[in-house]
Formats: C-alpha cells, structure tokens, sequence
C-alpha cells in the first residue's frame, strides 16, 4: 500500500486530496510540521519518521486577499526547496497555470508554451520548479489551472457567483467574454493522485480541458438553481487574457482520460 504525506492537508486542495487518497484506500500520514520555520535537521525528522512513499506539496499561502504579491511567496520557494531536498521518494508539486505567457493565446496551453508569470506568487512557483527540474528527484509539476469545490474560499469568483444567486439576486460577471478553465477541486484531486502514482516527470497540466466564457459559467450557476433569469451576461474582456484553458494532451497520453466533470454537473453537484 502507498503511504502518502500531504503537505497543505487541511486547506482548500489539500482536503480533497486527503478525501480521494483515503477513498482510494491508501494511507495518509497525519503529521504536522510548520514547514515555513523548520530546520533542516526538523524536516529530516519529520520525513524519516513518516516513512511515505509518495508526498503531494500543496501547502503554500493562499490568502486571497494578497496571495499574488505577498513577500511570503519568497518563504515558501525555500521551503518547498528544503522539503524537496529532505524526501527521498516520489514528489508531486502544485504548480500554477499563472507560471505561462498569456500574450496571444489563441488555444490551449501545452507543458510546452512559453511562460512568463506576471505576479511574485508565479514567479517563485517558477523558480521552485527550475530548481527542482535541476535536480536528479523523482517529481512531477502539476500546473494546476482555476478550481472551484467545496472549501472554496470566499472572494473568488464562483463562491462570490453562488452566494448572490443563493439569495435569488441577478448575477454576471464584469469580464464575461474571457474564457477559463475551471476544474472541480475533487476532480482535480483525482488527477494529483493519478499523477503521483504514475512515471510522469516534470510539469503536467491538470484541469478540465474546458474553457467556457465566465458569462456560461453564470449561466451555469444560475440554472443550477432553477433560476436561469437571474444570469446576466455580457461580452467583455476588460483587457484580460482571453483564453486560459489547459491542453491535457500529455494526461491523456502518459496517464489516461482525466476526470473533470463539466462546469455544469459541478456546479449542480457544489449545491447539491
């Protein structure tokens, strides 16, 4: 049997991993260790005692608030570093669809477009996995692009999307003509398991290979709640990128067909 270590365990991500991991019949260490003031020495400790085969990293901050530009990022690039360095056997690290470049997408990001991360929490994402691709360890990055679930915080779109329509009050967003691809959190933990159990090295994407425009998503919400009327869409990009959508092309080639319900199942699903 797998023994798995998830670093982030209680957080957004990281409880859904535990739930697939434990549905799955697989055994999660429950061990605690503050990652950000370990020593070295700590965190040899606390990987040799565990005695996991596999580790999902999906600790970080994520304050919505200021996740993007927060001097913590920093912290945590030479935290993950020191994990990395300090567990001796299969390694999945959360990446970001945010480490890409955006100018002129007109389809599908592959592992293998240009990246260019625009914010501090991209860029020290990068720069982690530069020093882990260095490395002779046996990881895999997983470029996770939006998700939504259960857990979600508040402030984000969906959560935000969900709570007016719950209240029956109209709802749309301002940038309804951009496309994104969002996953549901527990179809995205599959996909993380079924990558930490697989050959795969280096970074592959994990969403759902949907990009429907944010005014469908809307519509999605809305008539989730039998109340198409309250979606109110428009066409607007506001000067962003309009297509962030991931190529699963590599999942589906090294790993097999990724699960990922489509956004109207999961949004059904989210309010049961």
């Amino acid at each position: 049997m797998s023994r798995f270590l998830v670093t982030g365990a209680t957080g957004f991500i990281g409880s859904a991993i535990v739930r697939r991991l434990e549905s799955d019949g697989h055994k999660v260490l429950a061990r605690r260790i503050d990652l950000l003031a370990a020593t070295d020495g700590e965190l040899s400790r606390f990987v040799e005692e565990g005695d996991a085969t596999h580790c999902i990293h999906a600790a970080w901050y994520t304050n919505h608030a200021d996740y993007l530009v927060h001097e913590v990022n920093r912290d945590w690039t030479d935290a993950s570093c020191r994990l990395a360095t300090a567990f001796p056997g299969r390694l999945v690290v959360l990446g970001t669809c945010l480490e890409y470049d955006f100018a002129n997408v007109t389809a599908p990001l592959s592992e293998h477009a240009p990246l260019d991360p625009q914010t501090l929490y991209a860029c020290c994402k990068l720069e982690l996995f530069e020093s882990l691709a260095a490395s002779s360890l046996d990881f895999a990055w997983a470029r996770v692009f939006f998700v939504y679930g259960p857990g979600d915080r508040s402030g984000r779109l969906i959560p935000n999307m969900l709570a007016l329509l719950d209240k029956g009050e109209g709802a749309g967003p301002d940038n309804g003509g951009v496309r994104r691809d969002y996953i549901h959190v527990d179809d995205l933990a599959g996909q993380l398991v079924r990558v930490a159990l697989s050959d795969v090295r280096g970074p592959i994407n994990t969403g759902s290979g949907v990009a429907p425009t944010l005014s469908e998503i809307y519509a999605a919400g809305a008539e989730a709640f039998g109340r198409p009327e309250l979606a109110r869409a428009n066409t607007e990009t506001g000067g962003q990128p309009p297509l962030i959508q991931a190529d699963l092309a590599r999942f589906r080639r090294e790993i097999g067909d990724p699960e990922a319900r489509d956004i109207a199942t999961g949004l059904k699903d989210l309010i049961g």
